[in-house]
Protein backbone atom coordinates (compact mmCIF):
# COMPACT_ATOMS: atom_id res chain seq x y z
CA UNK A 1 0.00 0.00 0.00
CA UNK A 2 1.10 3.14 -1.32
CA UNK A 3 1.74 6.27 1.38
CA UNK A 4 0.03 9.28 1.19
CA UNK A 5 1.98 11.65 3.70
CA UNK A 6 5.30 10.50 3.51
CA UNK A 7 7.23 13.50 3.51
CA UNK A 8 11.10 13.95 3.34
CA UNK A 9 13.33 16.40 5.90
CA UNK A 10 13.24 19.07 3.53
CA UNK A 11 9.29 18.42 3.01
CA UNK A 12 8.56 18.72 6.53
CA UNK A 13 10.32 21.97 7.39
CA UNK A 14 8.54 23.37 4.23
CA UNK A 15 4.91 22.02 5.96
CA UNK A 16 6.20 23.45 9.42
CA UNK A 17 7.26 26.58 7.91
CA UNK A 18 3.56 27.03 5.98
CA UNK A 19 1.84 25.92 9.35
CA UNK A 20 3.68 28.81 11.18
CA UNK A 21 3.38 31.41 8.73
CA UNK A 22 -0.72 30.83 8.39
CA UNK A 23 -0.74 30.77 12.58
CA UNK A 24 0.83 33.94 12.81
CA UNK A 25 -0.91 35.22 9.64
CA UNK A 26 -4.56 34.33 11.51
CA UNK A 27 -2.16 35.61 14.78
CA UNK A 28 -2.24 38.91 13.10
CA UNK A 29 -5.58 39.15 11.92
CA UNK A 30 -7.14 37.91 14.82
CA UNK A 31 -5.67 39.99 17.65
CA UNK A 32 -7.06 43.15 18.83
CA UNK A 33 -6.43 46.40 16.70
CA UNK A 34 -6.12 48.90 19.87
CA UNK A 35 -5.32 47.83 23.62
CA UNK A 36 -8.16 48.78 25.66
CA UNK A 37 -8.06 49.43 29.61
CA UNK A 38 -10.60 46.34 30.30
CA UNK A 39 -10.01 43.84 27.08
CA UNK A 40 -11.69 45.05 24.29
CA UNK A 41 -14.18 47.11 26.35
CA UNK A 42 -15.07 50.83 24.58
CA UNK A 43 -15.11 53.69 26.04
CA UNK A 44 -18.62 55.68 26.09
CA UNK A 45 -18.56 57.69 28.38
CA UNK A 46 -15.85 59.53 30.57
CA UNK A 47 -17.64 62.36 33.23
CA UNK A 48 -16.45 64.24 35.74
CA UNK A 49 -18.56 64.50 38.83
CA UNK A 50 -17.94 65.75 42.48
CA UNK A 51 -14.43 64.41 43.21
CA UNK A 52 -14.52 61.47 40.69
CA UNK A 53 -13.71 61.09 36.83
CA UNK A 54 -16.23 57.95 35.99
CA UNK A 55 -15.20 56.31 32.90
CA UNK A 56 -18.15 53.72 31.32
CA UNK A 57 -17.23 50.95 28.78
CA UNK A 58 -18.88 48.30 26.87
CA UNK A 59 -19.10 45.28 25.52
CA UNK A 60 -19.48 44.82 22.87
CA UNK A 61 -18.32 47.80 21.44
CA UNK A 62 -22.49 48.99 21.15
CA UNK A 63 -24.94 48.56 23.36
CA UNK A 64 -27.29 45.71 22.16
CA UNK A 65 -30.30 43.79 22.98
CA UNK A 66 -30.22 41.19 26.16
CA UNK A 67 -26.50 41.62 26.90
CA UNK A 68 -24.28 44.30 27.52
CA UNK A 69 -21.29 44.60 29.77
CA UNK A 70 -20.76 47.28 31.60
CA UNK A 71 -17.57 48.31 33.11
CA UNK A 72 -16.88 51.38 35.35
CA UNK A 73 -13.80 52.85 36.39
CA UNK A 74 -13.27 55.23 39.11
CA UNK A 75 -10.54 57.94 39.82
CA UNK A 76 -9.94 60.87 42.59
CA UNK A 77 -9.76 64.19 40.61
CA UNK A 78 -7.59 65.41 43.42
CA UNK A 79 -4.58 62.65 42.36
CA UNK A 80 -5.67 60.23 39.67
CA UNK A 81 -6.19 57.09 42.36
CA UNK A 82 -8.02 54.58 41.60
CA UNK A 83 -11.12 54.24 43.93
CA UNK A 84 -12.14 50.41 44.56
CA UNK A 85 -13.53 51.26 48.16
CA UNK A 86 -17.38 51.85 46.86
CA UNK A 87 -20.82 51.00 46.55
CA UNK A 88 -21.22 51.33 42.78
CA UNK A 89 -24.95 50.33 41.19
CA UNK A 90 -26.62 50.85 37.41
CA UNK A 91 -30.00 51.73 36.25
CA UNK A 92 -31.74 52.42 32.62
CA UNK A 93 -34.63 53.53 31.76
CA UNK A 94 -35.70 52.70 27.89
CA UNK A 95 -38.24 53.73 25.17
CA UNK A 96 -41.98 53.65 26.07
CA UNK A 97 -42.54 50.35 26.60
CA UNK A 98 -39.27 48.69 27.42
CA UNK A 99 -38.56 47.52 30.82
CA UNK A 100 -36.59 49.92 33.29
CA UNK A 101 -33.49 47.82 34.52
CA UNK A 102 -31.98 48.50 38.39
CA UNK A 103 -30.58 48.91 39.96
CA UNK A 104 -28.24 46.71 39.67
CA UNK A 105 -24.93 46.48 41.57
CA UNK A 106 -21.80 46.42 39.87
CA UNK A 107 -19.09 44.51 41.45
CA UNK A 108 -15.56 45.20 41.35
CA UNK A 109 -14.94 41.08 42.50
CA UNK A 110 -13.35 40.24 39.40
CA UNK A 111 -10.91 43.12 38.49
CA UNK A 112 -10.44 45.19 41.65
CA UNK A 113 -10.40 48.65 39.78
CA UNK A 114 -13.33 47.94 37.43
CA UNK A 115 -16.94 47.90 38.92
CA UNK A 116 -18.69 45.18 36.21
CA UNK A 117 -22.37 44.15 35.56
CA UNK A 118 -24.53 43.31 32.37
CA UNK A 119 -27.44 45.17 31.57
CA UNK A 120 -30.41 43.21 29.77
CA UNK A 121 -31.99 45.54 27.43
CA UNK A 122 -35.14 44.59 26.10
CA UNK A 123 -35.83 47.26 23.51
CA UNK A 124 -34.13 48.60 20.91
CA UNK A 125 -33.46 52.51 21.34
CA UNK A 126 -32.48 55.23 22.92
CA UNK A 127 -31.57 54.36 26.96
CA UNK A 128 -30.72 56.39 29.57
CA UNK A 129 -28.32 54.76 31.62
CA UNK A 130 -27.75 56.05 35.72
CA UNK A 131 -24.30 55.42 37.37
CA UNK A 132 -24.42 55.77 41.15
CA UNK A 133 -21.26 55.76 42.99
CA UNK A 134 -21.17 55.86 46.90
CA UNK A 135 -17.50 55.94 49.08
CA UNK A 136 -15.94 58.13 51.56
CA UNK A 137 -15.33 60.48 49.30
CA UNK A 138 -19.24 60.96 48.93
CA UNK A 139 -22.18 59.94 46.64
CA UNK A 140 -22.45 60.83 42.82
CA UNK A 141 -24.50 60.37 39.48
CA UNK A 142 -23.88 60.39 36.11
CA UNK A 143 -26.25 59.60 33.30
CA UNK A 144 -25.22 58.97 29.67
CA UNK A 145 -27.44 58.19 26.67
CA UNK A 146 -26.97 54.78 24.64
CA UNK A 147 -28.40 53.90 21.33
CA UNK A 148 -29.32 49.90 22.16
CA UNK A 149 -29.70 48.04 18.53
CA UNK A 150 -30.05 44.56 17.54
CA UNK A 151 -26.94 42.55 18.10
CA UNK A 152 -25.50 39.52 16.31
CA UNK A 153 -25.36 40.04 13.17
CA UNK A 154 -21.61 41.61 12.46
CA UNK A 155 -19.78 39.55 10.27
CA UNK A 156 -15.92 40.26 10.26
CA UNK A 157 -15.27 39.99 6.48
CA UNK A 158 -11.57 40.22 6.66
CA UNK A 159 -11.31 37.28 9.53
CA UNK A 160 -13.71 35.16 6.95
CA UNK A 161 -11.81 36.08 3.78
CA UNK A 162 -8.29 35.47 5.87
CA UNK A 163 -9.09 32.35 6.69
CA UNK A 164 -10.48 31.56 3.29
CA UNK A 165 -7.32 32.59 1.80
CA UNK A 166 -5.64 30.30 4.58
CA UNK A 167 -8.02 26.73 3.88
CA UNK A 168 -7.14 27.63 -0.15
CA UNK A 169 -3.26 27.98 0.49
CA UNK A 170 -3.07 24.46 2.75
CA UNK A 171 -5.30 22.86 0.13
CA UNK A 172 -2.34 23.95 -2.49
CA UNK A 173 0.42 23.07 -0.72
CA UNK A 174 -1.04 19.56 0.23
CA UNK A 175 -2.24 19.07 -3.41
CA UNK A 176 0.74 19.67 -4.60
CA UNK A 177 2.82 17.29 -1.88
CA UNK A 178 0.40 14.30 -2.96
CA UNK A 179 0.46 15.47 -6.69
CA UNK A 180 4.40 15.19 -6.62
CA UNK A 181 3.97 12.14 -4.95
CA UNK A 182 1.49 10.74 -7.53
CA UNK A 183 4.07 11.09 -10.54
CA UNK A 184 7.01 10.28 -8.75
CA UNK A 185 5.36 6.54 -8.09
CA UNK A 186 4.52 6.58 -11.33
CA UNK A 187 7.37 6.61 -13.11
Amino acid sequence: MRQLFSFSPSGQLGLVLSLLTLSFLLLMILSPKTAYANGRATLVSSQEQGPYRIDVSIIPGRAVLFNTHISILIRSLADETIITQASVSVSATGPEGATDLGPIPALNSFTLQFFEMDLAFDMVGNWVVTVDVDSEMGQESIQMNLDVREGGRNINWVTVSALVVGVIAMGIFIWGRVGSRSNKTAD
